[in-house]
């Protein structure tokens, strides 16, 4: 289990938040989909150092650590993107960036300081300055729960070529998001089955399964 993690909300349009996470003994952490992309810095005890960029995922992963390893990780909104790195060929992907010495890293032809948890928006506000990172107004406008008047042609083009997903298949992430939240806040399954438009308890059990890699009594363990 992590012996620090902590998560701020970030005051930059292009990103969501940043989680720095810390392990007080080896074991496993499960990765779940939250319908954003990031960039994650990976300090091994041992003294490996991994830069990473993924993109959107659809599926959980389990990830091993060592006693002593270290996560800092930033979260972008989904409506930003890497034209070098854009999101259709992102998806379920992870990248390794180069590292330049013991502070910097390579994002393409840019060599860049590595964030920490304070200055993340500065990190973030640089990789705008420098066109690294750009925002599509369609996508957040839909994001959003406001979109802009389009075609479901050039809605559905937007979207997978920025966030690497289907809008259908976003929202049924977004809804399993929202079904973890509401089990955790203590609420019956049967209720936020009916609740989120799930056919029944049954397939809201099959779907958190299948997308967050827990079932809804493990997590409502997790949260207890």
């Amino acid at each position: 289990m992590p012996l620090i993690s902590k998560t701020r909300l970030l005051e930059v349009p292009q990103a969501r938040s940043v989680t720095l996470t810390a392990f007080d003994a080896a074991g496993t952490i499960l990765m779940q989909p939250d319908n954003c992309w990031d960039i994650a810095i990976i300090r091994r005890a041992e003294g490996g150092l991994h830069i990473l960029r993924t993109g959107l995922t659809t599926r959980p992963d389990v990830v091993e650590h060592a006693e002593g390893d270290e996560i800092l990780s930033i979260s972008f909104a989904p409506s930003s993107f890497m034209a070098m790195m854009p999101g259709e060929t992102m998806r379920d992907e992870a990248v390794f960036l180069e590292a330049f010495g013991r502070r910097d890293f390579w994002i393409g032809p840019q060599v860049l300081e590595m964030p920490d948890f304070e200055n993340a928006e500065v990190f973030v506000e640089r990789l705008v300055r420098q066109g690294l990172v750009e925002s599509n107004p369609l996508v957040g406008s839909i994001v959003d729960g406001a979109p802009k008047a389009m075609s479901e042609r050039t809605m559905q083009r937007h979207f997978l070529r920025t966030t690497g997903l289907t809008y259908k298949h976003f929202t049924l992430i977004e809804r399993a998001q929202k079904a973890m939240a509401l089990l955790r806040m203590g609420q019956r399954a049967t209720d936020v089955a009916f609740a989120l438009g799930y056919f029944d308890q049954a397939h809201m059990i099959n779907s958190l399964r299948q997308i967050m890699g827990q079932t809804p009594g493990e997590i409502v363990s997790d949260a207890e």
